[in-house]
């Protein structure tokens, strides 16, 4: 399993703030992100693709930034931990 930790108004709309989703091989974080963003439709209504998720939160795999371990490209295996915490911007 792949724990996965959301932060932000999301967590209101979802109902929880933590998931577990099992995978069964190694798998391109932007493959794995667009698994849940598909599976999960309140994350759906809030990130269309991975593409979108990773300009507009801080995505973190064991406590690391992606944008350090390969960004989209960074492989998730069992027994991650992935963080994803929006950016949120005010005026």
């Amino acid at each position: 399993m792949v724990s996965i930790t959301l932060r932000g108004p999301i967590v209101t709309r979802l109902g929880k703030a933590q998931l577990e989703i099992t995978i069964e091989k190694p798998l391109k974080l932007r493959v794995f992100l667009q698994r849940v963003i598909n599976e999960i439709e309140e994350v759906h209504r809030v990130w269309p693709d991975a593409y979108r998720m990773e300009r507009e939160a801080l995505i973190l795999k064991n406590e690391v930034d992606i944008g350090v371990t390969g960004g989209l490209d960074t492989e998730v295996n069992e027994g991650d931990s992935i963080v994803i915490l929006p950016l949120i911007h005010g005026g």
